[in-house]
């Protein structure tokens, strides 16, 4: 019996580990994703800008 306990305390540290390096992994992977989105809005705000100064070029 003492095993059977001793087992299922291995199987659920085990869950509970794998628990939270899945959560862990899972916000690196958001925060990583939310910088790549913040670098595309920086690409976007610069070819914007790019085009209003050609737009301005070529009204003058």
């Amino acid at each position: 019996m003492d095993l059977f306990f001793f087992i299922t305390a291995i199987v659920g540290l085990t869950f509970i580990f794998l628990y939270f390096v899945i959560h862990y992994d899972l916000k690196k992977k958001k925060l990583e994703l939310e910088q790549n989105k913040l670098e595309l809005e920086k690409i976007k705000l610069q070819l914007n800008r790019e085009r209003q100064e050609q737009e301005e070029v070529e009204e003058q």
